[in-house]
């Protein structure tokens, strides 16, 4: 079937993206069992991490969530520690030099948001944090962040009045900026409210009219997108992966709670974020945010919001914290240990609760949004879906650069099971858009041929296993590449086929699908080799 695909960017295709449009949050009070300290590392993580950034990412890491709002610097103080209780609840998290000094373990040229506690509602805390986290790392810090999910703080703190919200706001940001010497003026994010139904009102939309920017401090406007959870039996029964992997259902909740904001920024001349996200809210859903559902989660979320010109998405990692909900249906370790959450990217530690060390499934969705937008300045624009595929489990998206088409990615979201009675295959004709766009090369030359592809496959949607869940032929189990590199060239037809829970990403530009990725601008595998298809 055919797949209508502007040759040039489209009226409304997406603002400009950096390799930093797919960036990381962690929560502070794990800090240690996911990077180690300054003087040790954890090596598996920052292998796992140098692996994304070779494949072309250059994320900015939000060390936040929830722990954030009870976290404290204290100069005497080693490794960050959390205080817990004896059900794994985080009552607070102590943090010293040695945390900020750790940032430095980081791939060269990594920018950080400096988050700062507005839970415990106390400035001196808060100010602490700013005057620690400039004097150690100034140089690295992009943004500051005043709080997590204000929506969650006491009813009674602010009376539910927005007005008050800001008022507090813009006090502590000005005492801050003083205390710095103006380092983070300019440089806030402003809101990082959740889209749930609350009686005080801060997402951006509700702040933007009223002025939290009078000063001109705001340089960007966050909100927290969980469009799924499992804080309740309730929403964890709709926590499935024929929800999390339904395209219609996740444009309705990117349109419905998320762009109204996104919009309020954007008219104001101002850029908006997802400051934290992930699949499934309370730590996600065993046997659905850990199997290869979830790689195919990230891209299409990632991409929704990428043509709705957000400006960067924050996908959170941690683990379960009791005190989110009384009702959720994750836990802390028997031992004590971290219950890390089934929605993240990697596992950094062996234990009890979720065994050995190891990436997930979803890694392997990171490293085809690595590529993806490994090129700056590149936009993008979502594609109609073809007469006789369902909305609700396709999508496709075109990206261009220097007003030219480069990529093209296509999902085929269908849940594909070891049981299925169809493998759901689906295939399109993009044979007279290269010959349009690369006349000497394609059609009918496939030895000369410009098109390549790249498949994101496992032998099903439920697969748990990375080491069966391949990018490109090979797979990422230890967070480095196992394999051989095995790209795709399009044939003489022009047809690329995507079975049910596939993603490919077809480059139409030899400088960059030609080539495996070690860092800008790519280097070619010796093991490299293409099939046709």
């Amino acid at each position: 079937m055919p797949l209508s695909i502007p040759q040039t960017p489209p009226i409304g295709a997406s603002i400009s993206h950096s390799p930093s449009y797919t960036s990381f949050s962690f929560e502070p009070a794990f800090w240690v069992e996911f990077f180690g300290n300054a003087t040790t590392p954890n090596t598996f993580t920052f292998a796992a991490l140098n692996t994304l950034v070779q494949h072309g990412l250059r994320p900015r890491i939000r060390p936040g969530g929830i722990t954030m709002d009870s976290m404290i610097f204290s100069a005497d103080a080693g490794n960050p520690v959390r205080t817990t209780n004896a059900n794994g609840g985080v009552y607070r998290t102590t943090v010293g030099p040695a945390y900020y000094e750790s940032w430095s373990n980081f791939p060269n040229g990594t920018e950080f948001v400096s988050t700062l506690n507005f839970g415990n509602d106390s400035l001196d805390i808060a100010r602490g944090l700013t005057v620690a986290s400039v004097e150690y790392q100034g140089e690295h810090i992009k943004f500051f962040e005043l709080g997590n999910e204000p929506t969650n703080y006491d009813p009674e703190r602010w009376g539910n009045s927005t007005q008050n919200y800001i008022s507090q706001w813009q006090n502590w940001t000005a005492e801050i900026d003083a205390a710095t010497k103006n380092a983070s003026y300019g440089n806030w994010w402003a809101s990082s409210a959740t889209t749930d139904a609350t009686p005080l009102h801060v997402r951006p939309a509700d702040l933007i009219p009223l002025g939290i920017d009078s000063g001109n401090e705001v340089a960007q406007y966050s909100i927290h997108s969980y469009a799924f959870a499992t804080c309740d039996p309730a929403r964890a029964a709709l926590a499935t992966t024929q929800n999390i992997l339904n395209h219609t259902g996740l444009v309705e909740y990117a349109d419905t709670e998320i762009y109204p904001s996104a919009k309020a920024a954007l008219d104001a001349g101002s850029e908006w974020i997802i400051g934290e996200f992930n699949s499934i809210a309370c730590s996600g859903n065993p046997n659905v945010s850990d199997t290869f559902a979830q790689a195919l989660w990230e891209i299409d979320t990632e991409l929704i919001y990428a043509v709705r010109n957000a400006s960067a998405t924050y996908l959170h990692q941690g683990a379960t914290l009791v005190f989110q909900s009384n009702q959720q249906t994750n836990s802390a370790g028997d031992d004590g240990s971290p219950g890390f959450s089934t929605y993240d990217m990697l596992y950094p530690i062996t234990t009890s609760k979720r065994g050995a060390q190891r990436t997930l499934p979803g890694f392997s969705g990171l490293l085809f949004l690595a590529e993806a937008f490994a090129v700056e300045g590149t936009r993008i624009a979502a594609l109609e879906t073809p007469a006789g595929l369902s909305s609700d489990h396709f999508s496709a998206y075109a990206f261009y650069h220097n007003d030219r088409l480069t990529k093209l990615a296509v999902l085929n979201l269908t849940p594909y099971y070891a049981n299925s009675t169809s493998d759901f295959t689906a295939s399109f004709d993009i044979a007279q858009l290269g010959a349009q766009t690369y006349p000497r090369h394609f059609p009918g030359h496939p030895q000369n041929s410009q098109a390549t592809i790249k498949r994101l496959t496992a032998l099903h949607v439920d697969e748990k296993d990375s080491a069966k869940v391949t990018w490109a032929g090979q797979s990422f189990n230890g967070g480095v590449a196992a394999g051989d590199v095995a790209t795709e060239r399009v044939g003489a037809d022009g047809v690329v086929s995507v079975r049910g829970s596939e993603a490919v990403l077809v480059f139409f530009d030899d400088d960059e699908g030609g080539k495996q990725w070690g860092g800008p601008g790519g280097v070619r595998s010796p093991s490299h080799f293409y099939t046709y298809v």
